[in-house]
């Protein structure tokens, strides 16, 4: 699939074992995680030049000193405009090197190649990169566009249940603001999408691909507000990970995001219930759950004052399917987001 975005091309492969799209003559800057040690070693075995970096784990990765540290290698290696960078791994790896990316000598070649499916169908696509500063997460970022994303379905067959269950909350999310089509196919394929069933997983990365590129093709940088749409569930979410302190992986507190902010919807009257009631049946038909005992309250109201969706002091923008595969974005008081949200944990 090639998608054309503000005359920027992004090619988007989705295949099983296709490690193998690359330009020789290129020399490659590796960001990865040290989890990820047997994934390198399929990457560099496609490769003539290239160097690597292992990024600190989890969310300590998405550090602006780690950006610094990288564009220093990067330059005693003599990395040009006309190399490029190549993203292993998840959502964090990607908001980072997407983000050195972006701004090293004002912008060098980018390939996303994701290892989760929360990356393949979300954190890869769309050209959003980003950092984390006083916990505060990507509030550093750029918009930015990789040139190739390869989604190879091999890799999620070597990943634990729940980080396929992590993916699930972004599939969600798009199945029940824009793809009613994705919706039903959720709900009559789950054993063939747990069991990693190969036409199922292109389906669904594939499908939830479009949704998105849809999006931002439209509103790349959220500049007319239509890709408000793709944080239906992070206004909560966010603000749980923050209330966690990152222990609730990403789509699982968007998932739990979801059914809070639709309850608050049904509250304020702008939505009906049948809503609710389908999103929930989804997330509990795929069994994506989160402890609350592992929120700490406050902290996650802070992060919830600073959403960047705020238009004002106490205004947020929140995105709300009206009907399964349809969505509408409505202005609600950070008060009423707050009520609600402590009402949802309690």
């Amino acid at each position: 699939m090639i998608f054309n975005i503000n005359g920027n091309e992004v090619n988007i492969l989705i295949g099983d074992n296709i490690l193998n799209k690359f330009d020789q003559e290129k020399k490659y800057f590796i960001i990865y995680q040290d989890s990820l040690s047997n994934e390198l070693n399929k990457i560099v075995s496609n490769l003539k030049y290239y160097d690597i970096y292992k990024a600190p784990d989890g969310e300590r990765a998405k550090d602006i000193n780690v950006v610094l540290d990288i564009i220093k290698k990067m330059v005693k290696k003599g990395y040009t405009r006309k190399d490029a960078i190549i993203s292993l791994g998840g959502g964090t790896i990607s908001d980072l090197a997407g983000f050195v990316a972006s701004i090293y000598m004002r912008g060098i070649d980018l390939i996303n190649i994701p290892t989760t499916l929360l990356s393949m169908v979300d954190a890869s696509i769309g050209g959003k990169n980003g950092v984390n500063f006083e916990g505060i997460k990507n509030v550093i970022g750029t918009f930015y566009q990789p040139k190739i994303i390869i989604n190879d379905i091999s890799f999620l067959r070597t990943l634990p249940k729940e980080e396929l269950l992590n993916g699930m909350g972004e599939v969600i999310k798009y199945s029940v603001t824009m793809d009613k089509n994705l919706y039903n196919y959720l709900i009559d394929n789950k054993d063939n999408i747990l069991n990693l069933n190969k036409e199922s997983l292109i389906f669904i990365i594939e499908s939830s691909i479009k949704d998105k590129m849809k999006i931002v093709i439209n509103d790349e940088k959220e500049t007319n507000g239509l890709r408000t749409v793709l944080n239906f569930g992070h206004t909560i979410g966010h603000a749980i990970e923050s209330g966690s302190e990152f222990k609730i992986k990403h789509g699982f507190a968007v998932s739990y995001g979801m059914i809070c902010e639709t309850q608050i919807g049904i509250n304020e009257r702008i939505i009906n219930e049948d809503v609710y009631y389908a999103i929930k049946n989804v997330v509990d038909l795929y069994k994506i759950k989160i402890d609350l005992n592992n929120i700490n309250i406050n902290k996650a109201l802070e992060s919830l004052g600073k959403d960047k969706k705020r238009l004002n002091n106490r205004k947020i923008m929140i995105p709300l399917p009206v009907r399964i595969g349809e969505f509408e974005i409505f202005m609600l008081d950070l008060d009423i987001i707050e009520k609600g949200f402590i009402r949802c944990l309690n």
